[in-house]
């Protein structure tokens, strides 16, 4: 037998769903497992919200990253530095996808918003720094 929805219930919307990653994020932040846990991309429709959960081992590097470090490696650039955008202001290098020609860098800003940059952005950032 299955019940009616609830009149009273209300919807997930970006700010709910917001909250309530939160509050998982919170909670988990308590767990002691042995693995870093994070909260990844989600998506809401209706009264449900999925979220991704990544497990990873301690001290485990990400694919991400280690196409950022392979990167910056071949072109000179440090993954570590803090760069300047005179539009977003101070960003750090977080990825590097070489699928994406026109945008394959992966910033993100003092915020934690994300953003795609071309690579002449990422360079010019570096030669503002030398200079």
């Amino acid at each position: 037998m299955t019940q009616a929805a609830n009149p009273a219930a209300t919807n997930f919307d970006r700010a709910k769903a917001k909250s309530a990653v939160e509050s998982i994020q919170k909670a988990m932040s308590g767990l002691i497992t042995g693995y870093e846990l994070e909260i990844g991309s989600g998506t809401f429709s209706g009264s449900e919200l999925t979220v991704q959960l990544k497990i990873r081992i301690p001290g485990g590097v990400s694919q991400e990253r280690t196409m950022l470090e392979l990167e910056c490696k071949h072109r000179g650039f440090d993954p570590d530095t803090t760069l300047k955008s005179s539009s977003y202001g101070e960003f750090n290098l977080v990825g590097y996808h070489p699928r994406r020609p026109k945008y394959p860098w992966t910033v993100q800003i003092v915020g934690g918003q994300r953003y795609k940059f071309t690579d002449e952005a990422i360079s010019d950032a570096f030669n503002r720094l030398k200079n």
